[in-house]
């Protein structure tokens, strides 16, 4: 494979030992037990939990939101820790499962209420699935088996940046049949798969930028793409999300969920919701999702839009007086029906980590931002070791 490459390309070299290192861990992974893979990942998981500060900060704002009123701060800092055993053990599973046999993935992978497929199909040429990165998500292209017989297995895919390890995991994925579609393949030929009684897979429960439609997702207004109901609509599929439940180490039971209504973004979020509640802890929650796409000259107004699309969890946000010039204000544009600032008047407090920190931990919901005007050095290093995004203002 390198040979589609020159040999003076500058990452050819890291590429090839990305690949290495992947390809060995499989083989390892593969010669082993499954529970053994499972528990071996979840002590990698619980190791990495003392070395990665940063995505604890990001697994514990996920779940502050997430899971806000379900549980309380110390509850969530004790599931953010779980979370991370949880997730090393389905990534370390993912590489034991690769190269499987398909006989042997029908003994690891059962499905509570395969009739929703059964149904769906009834009603429509195609079915589009709303997997979530959760569970050993990797072998949802393997589990053709599961499906009523005469209709074809697909999914969406994004390419990896590394082109060998690419090209091998695209080869696993399609070991089994499983038709692979990327952001190179015509949106005509996606639906036209669906029309002809495909069932696709749709990955579509991470962030995406501005271009997101604009939804509530676990209550918290957000972007969601907008493609898995665009998709359904125009082949005139039903959907379904999808659960990837660890049910015993090394094995996992898959739920569906039906859409509550027409293929709206909004819907299909909201099955992908009930699909990620059905077990938290398999969730893969180190990407920030509610991530705020902010910046001097981008406000709040412009990132949430104008109006709140009905009540649900707001966003919190720290308005840092101290220092400012006097008379400062809010600006208008950094005001938003589902933002509360609270205040830090002049003089009001100091700058240090543990006061951001305590006042950050006063409310299960995380601060989603500050906002000040000439930010000063202790209070942009305060938020830098909280990964609290700071606006400063000129």
């Amino acid at each position: 494979m390198a040979s589609e490459f020159s040999e003076n390309h500058p990452k050819l070299w890291k590429w090839r030992l990305e690949w290495l290192a992947q390809t060995g861990i499989e083989k390892i992974a593969g010669l082993l037990p499954g529970a053994l893979v499972f528990k071996i990942g979840e002590t990698l998981g619980g190791l990495a939990w003392h070395f990665l500060a940063e995505r604890r900060q990001v697994v514990l704002r996920n779940l502050r939101i997430a899971l806000h009123n379900e549980y309380d701060l110390p509850a969530l800092r004790i599931m953010a820790r779980q979370s991370f055993r949880r997730t090393g053990a389905n990534l370390l599973s993912a590489l034991h499962t690769a190269a499987l046999g398909a006989d042997q993935i029908d003994k690891i992978v059962t499905v509570e209420n395969p009739e929703l497929v059964e149904e769906a199909l009834r009603h429509s040429p195609g079915v589009v699935l709303l997997p979530c990165h959760m569970g050993n998500w990797e072998i949802l292209t393997r589990i053709h088996r599961t499906f009523p017989p005469g209709h074809a297995n697909g999914a969406l895919y994004r390419p990896l940046n590394n082109p060998l390890l690419d090209a091998r995991v695209l080869t696993q994925r399609e070991k089994d049949g499983t038709r692979l579609f990327s952001k190179r393949d015509s949106f005509h030929a996606i639906t036209g798969f669906l029309r002809e009684g495909g069932i696709l897979g749709i990955l579509a429960d991470q962030r995406v930028g501005q271009q997101g439609e604009r939804v509530r997702f676990f209550g918290r207004l957000t972007r969601a793409s907008p493609l898995p109901s665009l998709i359904a609509r125009r082949s005139k599929s039903e959907v379904l999300g999808m659960s990837l439940i660890t049910e015993a180490p090394g094995k996992w039971r898959i739920r569906y969920h039906p859409l509550m209504g027409p293929a709206t973004t909004a819907n299909c979020m909201e099955a992908i919701e009930r699909s990620m509640k059905a077990s938290p802890l398999d969730v893969f929650w180190l990407q920030e999702r509610w991530k705020m796409y902010l910046r001097p000259t981008r406000s709040v107004s412009e990132w949430l839009g104008t109006d709140s699309l009905g009540s649900g969890k707001p966003h919190r946000a720290l308005l840092w007086l101290p220092g400012t010039p006097a008379g400062w204000q809010l600006p208008q544009e950094w005001t938003h029906p589902d933002v509360i600032y609270e205040v830090v008047p002049l003089g009001g407090c100091s700058v240090s980590l543990q006061q951001l920190e305590k006042i950050d931990a006063s409310n299960t919901l995380p601060i989603d931002y500050i906002l000040t005007c000439n930010a000063s050095k202790a209070l942009a290093t305060a938020a830098y070791r909280l990964s609290i995004p700071l606006i400063s203002l000129p």
